[in-house]
C-alpha cells in the first residue's frame, strides 16, 4: 500500500460499487454486459504500464458503473493504484452517438486542464487520456488517479445529519472557486491554446458560442422539447391533464419571450464555469463525507449567472408552483418530511457560500445572492425538468417570474 492510502485507511472502509450487480435485466444492465466483454482488457493493461516504465499491473476485481461510463482499478506492483474510467456505448434510443460522446470527452478534459491551471479544485490527475476506439482497448477511456472514496450514487444519495455542516462548507468552497473561473462566451471548452488561453465551442442541444445570456436562453427555448411523449405525459398528469398539458406546451414560448430579462443583470460575459451535473452524484467522498475530488466534467460549459447558480443536485427541488397545491400546507410548507429538510438545508448551505465569499480577499456575492432569488431559481429549475419530462404547472412558475419584475 502507497504512502497516501495508508494515511486515508482510517477514513476509508472500502468502495460500496453495489449498482452493477444490482441492475435488474434490461438495456442498461445489457449495454453494460457487452461492454465489459468487448473491452480488451489486456491490451488496457498494456497502455498502463508503458505509462509507468513497464510496470507491472493488474485490474482488481470491483466495478464501477455511472450512466455514460464503466469505470476499473489498476494495481500496480508498487501498490500504486489508477482508475481506468471507460465510456459505454449510448443506449439505444437515447438521441446520443458516438461521435457527440467523443466530443464531450475532449471537453472534459480540456475542462479538467482548465480547473488544474486556475484553481485548487479537487480532480483526479488525468495520466492519460485516448477520445477514440483506435487504441487497441476498444473504446475511449481516462486513466486517473485511484481517489479512496465513493460518491452519491454509491451512498444512496444520503447526507448524514452528522456530516452536513462540514459537507456544506466544503460543496460551498468548491462553488464559489467555480465562480471565480470565468471565459469570454457561452459555450463548452474545446481546446487549450500555445499561450494558455482556451477555446470554446457549442453546448450539445443547443448551440453556441454565444456573446449574451438572452442569446442562450434563446437558443435553450428554439432547440429543447420536453422530455416525454404526448401520451405520456397525459399519462402522468391523470385527471390535471386538461389543466398541466398547455402549462407544459406553451413554456418554451414563454421562456423565448422573457428571453431577455431572465439575466438582465448579467447578460454579457465573462461567464462562469457550470459543471452541468454538481452535486453528491459526482462528489468522491471518504467514510467522513471530507470531500476527496469532483469527477465527470463532460457537460461543463461556461453559462449564464442564473444557470451557475442553481442549488447543487444535492439540494434540488420542484418548483412548489409547478406541484399540486395539496403536497403543502397553508403556510406553503410542504407536508413530505425529507422535502422540508431539504428546504432547510438549502437555507444553511446559502449561509456556507455567503461565510465563503466573505473569507475571500475579493468579497463578491454574486453566488449567494442568486441562491436567494427564488423566481430565479425556479424558472432555471423548470428548464432542467421540462428536459426531463417532469409534469407540472410550468405557466405558473413563468407567471411568477414576470410578477416579480
Amino acid at each position: 500500500m502507497d504512502a497516501t492510502r495508508q494515511e486515508n485507511a482510517k477514513s476509508f472502509s472500502g468502495y460500496k460499487w453495489t449498482y452493477f450487480s444490482s441492475l435488474n435485466a434490461g438495456p442498461i444492465r445489457s449495454r453494460a454486459e457487452s461492454f465489459l466483454d468487448a473491452v480488451k482488457w489486456p491490451r488496457l493493461l498494456e497502455y498502463a504500464s508503458k505509462q509507468r516504465n513497464g510496470a507491472n499491473a493488474s485490474i482488481l476485481p470491483a466495478i464501477g458503473l455511472g450512466g455514460n461510463h464503466m469505470v476499473r482499478i489498476i494495481e500496480f506492483n508498487d501498490g500504486v493504484r489508477w482508475v481506468a474510467r471507460l465510456q459505454l456505448p449510448p443506449l439505444p434510443d437515447s438521441g446520443s452517438f458516438e461521435g457527440s460522446l467523443e466530443a464531450k470527452s475532449s471537453c472534459e478534459f480540456n475542462t479538467i486542464r482548465l480547473l488544474t491551471k486556475t484553481s485548487a479544485i479537487p480532480t483526479p490527475v488525468i495520466h492519460a487520456f485516448e477520445p477514440g476506439r483506435d487504441s487497441g482497448v476498444n473504446a475511449p477511456f481516462f486513466l486517473m488517479d485511484c481517489l479512496e472514496g465513493n460518491v452519491g450514487m454509491d451512498l444512496g444519495m444520503d447526507i448524514p445529519t452528522a456530516h452536513k455542516k462540514n459537507f456544506f462548507k466544503e460543496l460551498a468552497k468548491i462553488h464559489v472557486d467555480l465562480s471565480r473561473i470565468q471565459l469570454p462566451k457561452i459555450g463548452t471548452i474545446t481546446a487549450m491554446n500555445a499561450d494558455g488561453t482556451f477555446q470554446q465551442g457549442p453546448i450539445p442541444g443547443i448551440g453556441g458560442p454565444f456573446d449574451t445570456a438572452t442569446d442562450f436562453f434563446r437558443a435553450w427555448a428554439t432547440k429543447k422539447h420536453f422530455g416525454a411523449s404526448d401520451d405520456r405525459l397525459r399519462a402522468l398528469c391523470g385527471p390535471y391533464a386538461d389543466e398541466i398539458v398547455p402549462s407544459v406546451t406553451s413554456f418554451t414560448k414563454s421562456v423565448a419571450d422573457i428571453a431577455g430579462e431572465i439575466s438582465a443583470a448579467h447578460d454579457k460575459g465573462p461567464f462562469p464555469l457550470c459543471h452541468g451535473d454538481f452535486g453528491h452524484n459526482n462528489i468522491i467522498v471518504d467514510d467522513d463525507y471530507r470531500i476527496l475530488g469532483v469527477i465527470d466534467w463532460e457537460s461543463a460549459f461556461a453559462g449564464p449567472w442564473e444557470v451557475f447558480g442553481e442549488f447543487p443536485l444535492s439540494l434540488s427541488v420542484v418548483p412548489p408552483t409547478m406541484n399540486l397545491p395539496k403536497d403543502y400546507d397553508e403556510a406553503g410548507w410542504p407536508k413530505d418530511p425529507a422535502l422540508a429538510q431539504r428546504f432547510v438545508d438549502r437555507v444553511d448551505y446559502i449561509d456556507a457560500v455567503r461565510q465563503e465569499e466573505e473569507g475571500r480577499q475579493t468579497v463578491d456575492h454574486t453566488l449567494s445572492d442568486l441562491l436567494q432569488d427564488t423566481k430565479r431559481q425556479h424558472l432555471i429549475t423548470a428548464m432542467h425538468l421540462f428536459e426531463n419530462g417532469k409534469p407540472g404547472f410550468y405557466s405558473k412558475v413563468v407567471e411568477n417570474f414576470v410578477t416579480s419584475r
